[in-house]
């Protein structure tokens, strides 16, 4: 009677197993710990990845598993459950920045550490992805992945982790605010010339400061260019990795050389009102690939 029972159960969780496998393409763990039996498949496939890896030993295949997100999770705490890198659940879930995320949220999460950029990239996150990828390590495998409803093509770097510039930018910490203290009194995007009294681009954001502040390299770079441009006065241009360039305008005096290298935060020059100014401010651009991009949403929430 027993033996019956015990095929009985196992039946009933089969079915069930399979109703959830088909409505989410993958088993799905209900809870990060060793009382679900699908976390446990999980763990082991984890660590005979790393045992594998270690030991020279082809990895597992690629499995994925679905799992949906408790009241006051992040990525943090769900990384550390699964014993895998965070980069690896955010690229594979198209996740563009660290947080808290809602309740209920669908993960997918694999059981490889690795990198997934999808074949077509959207945010600014998986361009910067794929940039440094391309020459160095090729197209990657090719994996289709169900995730945001749909089924989608990525390519998986096995055993990558994102770069430092990756990091930074994910992390939400990849400039910093170029004065210690200031008002952005013009923002980026179309507005009315003060000068012409016209419509037009600018191209960067203007932040009003005391005459003489101290202006800091908002990142670690190389100083490329010093000069004196009848719009931006004497200005300074930062190149730092992943193609990113930043520009310090209306300058009162600069403090670097050219080829200079500069560290995040160090003073490089001093606010002041030359070239097209109204008063004294510090005009700042963040620049990728050579074309200017809105700086706020790059810069920390608060600014100074």
């Amino acid at each position: 009677m027993r033996s019956i029972r015990f095929l009985v159960i196992i039946l009933l969780l089969a079915r069930m197993a399979a109703t959830v496998w088909s409505q989410e393409h993958y088993p799905v763990i209900q809870h990060l710990d060793i009382s679900d039996i699908i976390f446990r498949q999980l763990e082991d496939d984890i660590s005979r990845y790393y045992v594998n890896t270690q030991s020279g030993r082809r990895p597992p295949p690629l499995v994925f598993y679905a799992y949906h997100t408790k009241k006051g999770e992040d990525l943090f705490d769900i990384a550390a459950k699964v014993n895998l890198p965070y980069d690896t659940i955010a690229t594979l879930n198209g996740l563009s920045s660290a947080g808290t995320l809602p309740e209920g949220t669908r993960l997918v999460i694999d059981n490889t550490p690795g990198i997934f950029i999808p074949r077509h990239p959207q945010s600014e996150l998986e361009y910067l992805m794929i940039s440094w990828r391309k020459e160095s390590s090729g197209p990657g495998s090719e994996v289709t992945v169900y995730r945001n409803s749909g089924r989608e093509s990525l390519a998986f770097y096995v055993g990558q982790r994102f770069h430092p510039v990756e990091r930074a930018f994910f992390l939400g910490i990849l400039f910093r605010f170029p004065l210690p203290k200031g008002v952005i009194t013009s923002p980026f995007g179309p507005r009315v010339d003060p000068f012409t009294h016209t419509e037009s681009f600018h191209s960067g954001i203007d932040i009003a400061a005391p005459y003489g502040t101290d202006v800091y390299a908002a990142r670690g770079g190389t100083v490329a260019e010093i000069g004196d441009d009848r719009e931006y006065g004497n200005y300074v241009l930062l190149q730092h990795a992943g193609g990113y360039q930043t520009l310090y305008g209306h300058l009162s005096r600069v403090l670097v050389e050219l080829n200079q290298r500069v560290a995040s935060g160090m003073i490089i020059a001093k606010v002041g009102s030359t070239g097209m100014s109204t008063g004294p401010h510090l005009h700042f651009e963040i620049r990728r690939n050579g074309r200017p991009e809105d700086p706020l949403p790059l810069l920390p929430k608060g600014g100074g």
